[in-house]
C-alpha cells in the first residue's frame, strides 16, 4: 500500500483533524511519509527532529501515541546479522483511504476509553508498554473488535493469576469469543497446556 493512488499528503493534511492528529504529529507523519517512500527502516528521533522546534523527547512520546492510536506500525527484524526497526505506515494509509471515502462511516470506539485503557495496563504492570505491546492490543481493538472494558476484564483475570503476558491476555480472549455460544456464565482461565513451550509470565 506505500504507492497507493492517492494524493496521501494532501487528504492526510484535510483530514488530520478528523483522525485525531495533532500539528506536531502531522509534521512528523508528513516526515515518515517522506522517508517511507525510499526505505522503511526507523528513523533516528534525531533525524525527525531536525529543523523543527522538537526535542528528542517530544518525538518519542509522539511515535508512543502514533503506535497506540494505530497510524503506524514498529518492528524488529534481523537483517544481515543486525537486528534493526522497521516501520509501517499502511494502518494511516488504510484510515486516509477511509476518511477519503464518505461513505466509509464506521463505527469507531471511544479514543478516551482506548487511552485509558493503555495507561490503566501500564499503572497495573508498573512500567511502559512496549511498541510490540501497543500494536498487539490495538489489534485486539481494532481486528478482533474487542471492547476496551473487555480487554481491561481480561487483563484482570489473568493478573488475579499473577500473569503479565499479554499472550496470555489474548488466550482469554479467544476462549471467552469461543464459548460465548455454550451460554456459560462462569468464567475460567484457559489451561496452560495451550501455552506450550511459552512463558507466560513474562
Amino acid at each position: 500500500m506505500r504507492y497507493i493512488n492517492v494524493p496521501v499528503n494532501k487528504i492526510l493534511i484535510d483530514k488530520y483533524g478528523t483522525l485525531g492528529i495533532d500539528e506536531q504529529s502531522l509534521v512528523i507523519l508528513i516526515r515518515l511519509m517522506d522517508i517511507y517512500s525510499t526505505s522503511d527502516k526507523l528513523p533516528e528521533f534525531g533525524t525527525l527532529a531536525a529543523h523543527t522546534t522538537m526535542s528528542e523527547n517530544d518525538i518519542s512520546k509522539i511515535m508512543k501515541n502514533l503506535i497506540q492510536d494505530s497510524l503506524i506500525e514498529i518492528e524488529t527484524v534481523k537483517d544481515q546479522g543486525k537486528f534493526i526497526e522497521r516501520f509501517s505506515l499502511d494502518p494511516l494509509f488504510k484510515k486516509l483511504i477511509k476518511a477519503a471515502d464518505p461513505g466509509a462511516g464506521e463505527k469507531k470506539q471511544d479514543p478516551s476509553k482506548i487511552r485509558d485503557l493503555f495507561e490503566y495496563v501500564e499503572l497495573l504492570y508498573g512500567r511502559v508498554i512496549s511498541p510490540n505491546e501497543f500494536q498487539r492490543m490495538n489489534s485486539w481493538l481494532d481486528d478482533s473488535g474487542h471492547s476496551p472494558e473487555k480487554i481491561k476484564e481480561a487483563i484482570d483475570l489473568a493478573y488475579q493469576n499473577q500473569v503479565t503476558s499479554l499472550q496470555y491476555v489474548e488466550r482469554i480472549l479467544n476462549s471467552t469469543d469461543n464459548r460465548k455460544e455454550e451460554q456459560s456464565s462462569r468464567r475460567r482461565m484457559p489451561v496452560r497446556s495451550w501455552l506450550e513451550g511459552e512463558d507466560v509470565f513474562d
